[in-house]
């Protein structure tokens, strides 16, 4: 009865997360790069917690033929923790970053503490320096215990760090339970270290990972499927928060941007290169943002990015820079059509009565520019407006 109640709330963890995952498993894009780090996370903390319930069972059980499973069980239990926090602070940077972890050195650097504990991990049933198992299958402290806790501890802190530091690029709604995967274990952790026997910190984890697989759900409202970019709601819900609620004094400007002769690519090459010729035009258009910088998509082929601590002449240079990087797309992407755009530009004042209005405004710019660019173009080429080059023959 006694082993139990250490148990219980690690049994009822690993029936509610393993619900969770294969929930997950089925209904989440597993092509995002994201959702495959929380999968990954997820299935980590299920193996972490059913190994914790495992050697808690048959520990102190007296029988020769399980001293070296419970020595052997203890291995990954030392080095599967901390990898959790590890990889949590890799998810943590996706999210915020929307990319990987740039530069080789950071990666091995940051590496180095889990290599640390993975190394002690591995060599304890020989030298005692984590934990030993006494003669009578007993699970013992070693002296080095503390250094997979801290390294977990590392890993958490750090996480945490970055999500404090970057919460006013992350949604309201979001930035808590992104803060309570940390936090919570942390704090079981400590009680967890504090009085030996308790099994709190990895169900807690789980319990949070739970929380946070809700989230994971909403973010998948939240961006456009196709292109990685906001959806038009989640950008109207940000920018009326941001003009009325935050109150920020830090001045910003929106850019519209629509893909000149889209139809026409998708008349002429079918809709599966419609969307190469879209995601292209988003991979081009976010070289040239800033990480405070925001993009959404509007519908169809139609775009917003929102520029933040912006004037007049900040936008011309996003305008400028994202004019030669298209050139460089076109001239090395040996395509059979170009990526065109049209734009509108404005900084946000209070000369406007209401978002809405805003957001017209600068509609109406962007759509008076098409008109130009595509009278330009009839000048130049006739009826034909879009130009393609005749695809090579094999």
């Amino acid at each position: 009865m006694n082993t139990f109640m250490r148990i219980d709330i690690n049994l009822i963890s690993i029936i509610l997360l393993a619900f969770v995952l294969a929930i997950a498993i089925k209904r989440i894009d597993q092509q995002d790069p994201l959702n495959r780090k929380f999968l990954r996370i997820a299935a980590l903390i299920l193996a972490e917690v059913t190994l914790e319930t495992i050697t808690c069972l048959i520990n102190r059980q007296p029988y020769p033929y399980l001293i070296p499973i419970t020595r052997l069980l203890h291995v990954p239990l030392f080095i599967v923790g901390p990898l959790i926090t590890f990889l949590w602070c890799y998810f943590v940077h996706f999210w915020v970053e929307g990319k990987e972890v740039d530069g080789l050195y950071r990666r091995v650097a940051f590496s180095i503490p889990l290599a640390v504990t993975s190394f002690f991990a591995v060599t304890s049933p020989w030298t005692g320096a984590i934990y030993t198992i006494s003669a009578l299958n007993v699970y013992v402290r070693g002296p080095l215990y503390w250094i997979p806790a801290m390294t977990a501890y590392f890993y958490l802190i750090v996480g945490a760090g970055y999500i404090i530091r970057n919460k006013k690029y992350l949604l309201e709604h979001v930035y808590i339970p992104l803060l309570l995967f940390a936090l919570l274990p942390m704090a079981a952790g400590y009680l967890q270290i504090r009085y030996y026997g308790l099994l709190l910190m990895w169900s807690s984890t789980a319990f949070a990972c739970v929380i946070l697989y809700v989230f994971i759900q909403d973010r998948m409202a939240q961006f456009d499927v196709l292109t990685g970019t906001w959806t038009k709601a989640t950008f109207e819900r940000y920018i009326e928060y941001r003009v009325y609620k935050e109150r920020s004094s830090i001045p910003f400007g929106l850019i519209f941007i629509d893909l000149d002769d889209f139809k026409e690519i998708n008349d002429s090459f079918g809709h599966l290169e419609g969307d190469f010729a879209l995601k292209s035009a988003v991979e081009q258009i976010r070289k040239v943002l800033r990480k405070t910088d925001i993009m959404a998509r509007f519908g169809g082929d139609e775009f917003v990015l929102m520029i933040e601590n912006a004037d007049y002449e900040v936008i011309r240079k996003v305008l400028d820079r994202m004019e030669n990087v298209f050139v460089h797309y076109n001239e090395t992407a040996a395509k059979p059509y170009q990526l065109r755009y049209s734009f509108g530009y404005e900084i946000f004042d209070a000369s406007f009565d209401s978002i809405g209005q805003f957001l017209n405004h600068v509609d109406s710019l962007m759509y008076d520019n098409k008109k130009k660019r595509k009278a330009s173009r009839k000048e130049l080429h006739g009826a034909q407006s879009f130009p393609f080059q005749q695809l090579k023959e094999d």
